[in-house]
């Protein structure tokens, strides 16, 4: 009887190993094909770096309605969730599908209506403000020629020779005039173009307001056909990390969104009840112009205050004063324990981490950056902090 010769199974199994082998070598070519690829389209690019950005800028224009929409649609839905759970909580025998069209319509109408009022509050007090400069320029140039007088005769005690300067009030308000409606680059000649831009978007305000209201009304709807698009397109075990990173960006900047209006309204009503104590003139627009910037971190306050002294100023300087010093207590109050209990906690994200996201934010996409880059770091934050738990093998 013949032996079975040996090293038969090892033989088999080397014949075995070379479609194994074959399969991680055709998987590798693939690898590096890909990033050969992606590496020539990327150069590309920044050789044609013009071009693409054109073609992103007009991609951007031409869905930018649905874009603004869908922006318009999560703000108003941080009021209609909490609007709909009151609804229930109190309407519990009105039928179901009134919940939902009431809220939505009280919601929109809502958001509309402080848009509208901002804008009511602040727009005419800027326009007395600037007639008020205008009639008030002759003083002005009274006051700054007589300062500049005493200068120069206090320089002049300790031999220091300044020149002096005469200021004709009527030549520079005629010059201011004229700069106002020059027709080239004039303030009005701008003000117009810029009015005409803003009428001109106005039907792809229209469009993205009525494209939020759709979103709003089927939102359920719109959101199962997502989950079912990522788990069609994508394999189950990335599908459901995609969703579930989806999860948590959507509670991260509804938190980040109700946690800034909340603070703006604290600080809104504040700077206007502080300016009403101290009788500082125009606290109805100053405050609400501060409370609309307190919507970006850290910096938007500022922006508002300063634009508020600005025409504090023009009105009373003392009064300015006043405003810029209550402003400074109020960012403190702000900084120290408003902001870190009301949207720290919100997005769990770290002080340090919220002001480096802001600056690089702003420094990058201006005060649209500034705005997003908050709850972008959060996530990120999060995701870190996940990652970070799963590779520790102690937790």
């Amino acid at each position: 009887m013949a032996k079975k010769p040996q090293g038969t199974d090892t033989n088999r199994h080397d014949i075995a190993a070379p479609p194994e082998n074959g399969r991680l070598n055709k998987s590798i070519i693939q690898y590096i094909i890909r990033a050969l690829l992606m590496m020539i389209l990327f150069a590309w690019a920044l050789m044609n770096l013009d071009a693409v950005m054109e073609f992103l800028r007009k991609v951007l224009s031409l869905f930018s309605p649905f874009l603004i929409g869908g922006g318009i649609a999560f703000l108003i839905n941080v009021i209609l969730n909490p609007l709909e759970r009151c609804w229930n909580r109190v309407c519990k025998k009105a039928p179901a599908k009134m919940a939902r069209p009431v809220c939505l319509t009280i919601s929109a109408v809502l958001m509309v209506g402080i848009l509208f009022a901002v804008a009511f509050m602040m727009i005419p007090s800027l326009r007395e403000s600037i007639d008020e400069l205008i009639q008030n320029i002759p003083i002005y140039v009274d006051e700054i020629g007589r300062w500049w007088a005493d200068t120069v005769h206090f320089a002049a005690k300790y031999n220091i020779v300044l020149p002096e300067y005469a200021i004709d009030s009527d030549m520079l308000i005629e010059k201011i005039t004229a700069f106002i409606n020059d027709e080239g680059s004039g303030i009005i000649t701008v003000t117009w173009g810029a009015a005409t831009s803003i009428l001109s978007g106005l039907f792809d305000v229209f469009l993205a307001f009525v494209f939020a209201l759709y979103l709003l009304a089927k939102k359920e709807v719109v959101a199962a056909h997502l989950k079912k698009l990522i788990a069609t397109v994508f394999p189950q075990t990335r599908a459901k990390r995609l969703l579930s990173i989806a999860s948590l960006t959507n509670q991260t900047f509804t938190n980040f969104v109700s946690g800034q209006l909340t603070e703006a309204v604290i600080i809104g009503v504040l700077c206007f009840f502080g300016m009403l104590i101290l009788r500082i003139p125009y606290a109805g627009a100053v405050s609400a112009f501060v409370a609309v910037t307190a919507l970006v971190p850290i910096f938007g306050a500022w922006l508002g205050g300063g634009l508020g002294a600005f025409l504090i100023l023009l009105a009373d300087p003392i009064k300015a004063v006043w405003f810029v010093l209550y402003l400074l207590i109020l960012q403190q109050v702000e900084g120290n324990l408003i902001y870190p209990k009301v949207v720290g906690k919100s997005v769990g994200l770290p002080g340090l981490l919220v002001l480096v996201a802001v600056t690089i934010g702003g420094g990058a996409f201006g005060v649209l950056g500034m705005l997003f880059s908050v709850p972008v770091c959060a996530v990120l934050y999060n995701l870190y902090l996940e990652f970070m738990q799963k590779s520790d093998p102690q937790s």
